[in-house]
């Protein structure tokens, strides 16, 4: 099986604060710079499990860029679809309070918008058994892609969920949180998971999951909708604990499993990630990801 990841790839910079923000001054905290990018972040944990990964994305001509191509190759991730631009590589830098809570994010992105169709290998993703592409694409490209193939799709944020509707139907496999759900569905908001699957499925949706944090998940193939625990951990990071959902599923799908089954591997996968205290697991294994769905049986 060989998957093709379609998206973000870039540096994460978090920036925690030692004391309360105070506006309009110099504050002092401590950085830390990660790779990031949904799309990348996906294929880093297939690769990890063992697939056969390539990633579509875009970089800049600069030290960024290069470090982010460098990593995915030591991973043995196919990076001859990544193409360079002359503005810089994507970043998205996230200042926080020490207690956590984001005070204020920015996300440098637009060298995304050049992933366009025209850009894109058809003859090439065509080698590939599924495709995953986020939402940081072109509303067009992502249209194109359904279009296309059978692919599965994260909405990413509440802002880019927006470019979701009106291609429901089309997804193969949709990826979202609640909040998210309730943008693509334009509804004020939803009280349950399970809800929010409801009215995806209504809407088009063929097949996906709906993520509400420690509450839970909702997992829906046609009529058939089913609520999920999520597996007792104990947290050091949440960050990537999403995007390592998605990969343990899609880790299943491409092993033959239903989709309310795959679920559970993408459970095991977000436990092992919230643990590790990184955006991704450096110890995420297929041994570590079945011994934890084995600890969770029931």
């Amino acid at each position: 099986m060989k998957i093709a990841c379609i998206g973000g790839a870039h540096i994460d910079r978090h920036s925690v604060l030692k004391s309360a923000a105070v506006p309009g001054t110099s504050n002092p905290g401590n950085i830390t710079t990660t790779f990031g990018g949904v799309a990348r972040n996906v294929a880093e944990n297939l690769a990890r499990l063992g697939r056969r990964v390539s990633l579509v994305s875009r970089v800049g001509d600069d030290e960024a860029g290069r470090a982010v191509v460098a990593h995915l190759d030591s991973l043995g991730i196919d990076t001859s679809m990544i193409s360079v631009a002359a503005r810089p590589t994507a970043s998205y830098t996230a200042i926080l309070e020490p207690n956590g809570e984001l005070v204020i994010g920015l996300a440098d992105m637009d060298i995304y918008d050049e992933i366009t169709p025209r850009r894109l290998h058809l003859a090439r993703l065509r080698e590939h058994d599924l495709w995953f592409a986020d939402a940081n694409l072109r509303a067009a490209t992502l249209a194109w892609l359904v279009d296309r193939a059978p692919v599965a799709v994260d909405a990413i944020s509440v802002a880019k969920a927006r470019k979701l509707r009106g291609l429901l139907p089309k997804i193969a496999i949709l990826f979202a949180t609640v909040v998210q759900a309730a943008e693509i569905a334009q509804v004020g908001r939803f009280s349950s998971a399970v809800e929010a699957a409801r009215a995806l499925h209504r809407q088009g949706a063929r097949a996906g999951v709906v993520t509400s944090g420690a509450a839970g998940i909702a997992v829906w193939t046609g009529e058939d909708t089913r609520s999920m625990d999520v597996f007792p951990a104990e947290p050091k990071d949440v960050t990537g604990a999403g995007d390592a959902l998605i990969s343990g599923t899609l880790f299943g799908v491409t092993d033959g499993l239903a989709i309310t089954q795959a679920a559970r591997l993408g459970l095991a996968a977000a436990a092992i990630t919230v643990e590790s205290g990184a955006t991704v697991a450096e110890n995420l294994s297929v041994e570590l990801l079945h011994a934890r769905l084995a600890a969770n049986r029931g």
